[in-house]
């Protein structure tokens, strides 16, 4: 039995799964200092065997805590942790270094402008800058917006697991208008769609006539910390729109995660 195996014995005398924690624990903080690690270091560094090194991650790939490097075996911390380290002071300081780039954002598409941090199921508007034009879509600063109606949810939903994104919503989902995704299984196949072209829409999925397109802020590390949305009237913003602001959208988003460092 390979050392820190837990035992039938050992189990009996560990009835809170403290070893199991332990070995959670001693992961995340194995990763922490790594861009990415394969099965067998985890293993080979929690003195455990490949069978149980496999099913430790794949529990914490569930919840968001690690994830899986796409078509590779190797494996890097997840965006889940984000929420836990967030704080108070951690958002006061992603709103002052994201202000001048949605300022910028705004100006240059004259739409409203917003940062969006994903918050359990929800979309929470950290901050928003309104359009200058006299029909305009108002910034949801302080707003919490179920994430799966959001660009800027859609946007954060796409960079978690599809078992992740289940968990936030085990009673499926609220209609907010006639255009929401009719249940979870649409909207993984909506954010499947998201990270291949690295954008997310809203077309009147949380409000009639209110359009917006996101996408996501990335740190120094690659994990995506934030949304950043453009909203506009319906008549305004349509499919043949969007190609037009992705090029502020991106340039924003590359701006404030240069800022971050």
């Amino acid at each position: 039995m390979a050392k820190n195996e837990l035992s039938p014995d050992t189990a009996t005398r560990d009835p809170y799964g403290a070893a199991s924690v332990a070995n959670a624990l001693r992961t995340l903080l194995f990763l922490r200092g790594r861009e990415s690690v394969r099965l067998t270091d985890v293993s080979d560094h929690l003195g455990i065997a490949r069978s149980t090194a496999h099913r430790l991650l794949a529990t914490l790939r569930t919840h968001g805590f690690v994830e899986q490097e796409l078509g590779g075996k190797r494996y890097r911390l997840g965006p889940a942790l984000l929420a836990l380290a967030r704080g108070m002071v951690d958002e006061r300081a992603l709103i002052r270094v994201a202000r001048p780039h949605l300022e910028a954002l705004r100006d240059a598409t004259r739409e409203t402008a917003n940062l969006l941090v994903l918050d359990g199921p929800d979309a929470f508007f950290l901050d928003g800058l309104e359009g200058p034009r006299t029909l305009r879509v108002a910034p949801r600063t302080g707003d919490h917006l179920a994430a799966y109606g959001a660009a800027g949810g859609k946007a954060l939903l796409a960079e978690l697991p599809p078992e992740a994104v289940r968990m936030r919503y085990p009673q499926g989902l609220g209609r907010l208008t006639d255009h929401t995704l009719p249940d979870v299984d649409a909207l993984l196949a909506d954010l499947a769609v998201c990270r291949a072209r690295g954008y997310a829409l809203n077309f009147d999925e949380s409000v009639t006539e209110v359009h917006a397109v996101g996408v996501p802020v990335r740190d120094s590390a690659g994990l995506c910390v934030a949304a950043i949305t453009v909203s506009a009237p319906g008549t305004r913003l349509g499919h043949a729109d969007v190609e037009g602001l992705l090029p502020p959208l991106r340039k924003a988003a590359s701006g404030i995660a240069a800022d971050l460092g």
